[in-house]
């Protein structure tokens, strides 16, 4: 039995240890793990960086850098109705699925030419703008087209 106790003791004292040694810091009492701590650096350093490997300072930093996100949430939570919460995620997943959108180069020139002809029949004097000046908000467009397109291709809509 004792035998028992000690081994239960001894797995508690490395549970909390390693529980301990993967908690970066705290925000008002929330933990900020060491993974979420390294998510930033790599935003920030571009991968150059780890939580292991930064001064006192720059976790202090890095911390003060999470804070606003933690407490933002906290307030979400509270504030927020149930249906705000709902826009609020659906638009969050909506720009990650589009984030995540390949659109190559290619797709997207022969997008801007269709565009560029429709414009020169609307309004033949009216100056078009240069493909890379359109290049980024024409992928965008596009990318959001496909998410809707794939969450639409299942929709089963029905009028009452």
């Amino acid at each position: 039995m004792k035998k028992i106790l000690t081994t239960l003791g001894f797995a508690l004292v490395l549970t909390t240890m390693t529980i301990s040694a993967e908690t970066a810091g705290t925000v008002n009492g929330m933990e900020v793990s060491v993974e979420e701590a390294n998510k930033a650096l790599n935003v920030i350093s571009r991968g150059q960086a780890t939580w292991d490997k930064i001064s006192q300072q720059q976790k202090e930093q890095v911390l003060k850098m999470i804070a606003p996100s933690k407490l933002a949430s906290v307030k979400a939570k509270k504030e927020l109705s149930e249906e705000e919460k709902n826009v609020a995620l659906s638009n969050f997943w909506m720009q990650k699925k589009m984030s995540e959108a390949k659109i190559s180069d290619e797709e997207a020139k022969k997008a801007y030419e269709k565009l560029k002809e429709a414009a020169k029949k609307a309004n033949p004097k009216k100056e078009f703008p240069p493909f890379e000046a359109a290049k980024k908000s024409i992928k965008m467009k596009m990318a959001q087209e496909k998410v809707v397109g794939d969450l639409m291709k299942d929709a089963k809509i029905k009028l009452k």
